[in-house]
C-alpha cells in the first residue's frame, strides 16, 4: 500500500506531457526573433538517437567537433523545420544568426517533447 504523502510527492515529480508529445506532433520555438517548429523523436529513432550520444549542454564541443558535428547535423536536418516547413540545417540556423544558446534550447526542447 502506497502512503498519500509518497502517492503525492510521485505525482507531483512526474513531469506532464505536452500537447505536442501526447500528439505526436511539433512545437513551436523561437530563435532570433524567428519562429521554428521542433518535431518529436519517432519511436524507431530513439535508439539511432541514443546511441548518438547528442551533447545537450554547451553546444561549441559539437561544432568543432567533425564526427559530433556531423551528428548534430543529422538530427537537426531531421527534426527541425523553418517558418516555411522546410527542413533546417546547421548553416540555415548560422544564416539565421543563431548563437549556440538557441542551439541548445532547440536540441533540449526536441528532447524534451519526444517524452
Amino acid at each position: 500500500m502506497v502512503d498519500k504523502k509518497e502517492a503525492k510527492t510521485k505525482k507531483v515529480d512526474a513531469p506532464l506531457p505536452t500537447l505536442a508529445t501526447m500528439l505526436g506532433s511539433g512545437e513551436d520555438f523561437f530563435a532570433q526573433g524567428k519562429k521554428y517548429r521542433v518535431n518529436p523523436l519517432k519511436l524507431k529513432d530513439v535508439d539511432d538517437f541514443q546511441n548518438d550520444s547528442i551533447n545537450i549542454g554547451p553546444q561549441m564541443f559539437s561544432l568543432v567537433n567533425e564526427v559530433e558535428r556531423k551528428k548534430l547535423e543529422k538530427w537537426f536536418s531531421k527534426q527541425v523545420f523553418d517558418g516555411k516547413e522546410e527542413l533546417m540545417t546547421l548553416q540555415k540556423a548560422m544564416d539565421d544568426d543563431w548563437d549556440l544558446s538557441d542551439l541548445r534550447r532547440c536540441i533540449q526542447k526536441m528532447i524534451d517533447i519526444s517524452g
